[in-house]
């Protein structure tokens, strides 16, 4: 199935605007993920820490935020518009 990330602030330095992702029907937000820092080695770090995914990431499918979902869990759907965002810091 394919599915399209857009990326923002940060994110976009390394993955560019806006891909396109071809996944295994039934992929997962983590099965994207481990996709998307297979290819892009620096991307890593900046997603994950030692206990999973950083606070300071937010991803949303489709507008919802995956925090309200079953995170890292929520299943993908061909054409599901998958968005990476850092956390808004500071005043």
């Amino acid at each position: 199935m394919l599915v399209r990330v857009r990326s923002f602030a940060g994110f976009r330095n390394i993955l560019g605007k806006e891909m396109e992702v071809e996944l295994a029907e039934g992929a997962r937000v983590e099965d994207l993920m481990k996709a998307l820092c297979s290819s892009k080695a620096n991307l890593g770090p900046l997603l994950f820490d030692e206990t999973g995914l950083r606070e300071d990431v937010n991803i949303f499918v489709g507008g919802k935020n995956i925090a309200s979902l079953e995170s890292v869990r929520t299943m993908l759907a061909e054409g599901d518009v998958v968005a990476l965002f850092p956390a808004a810091i500071g005043g």
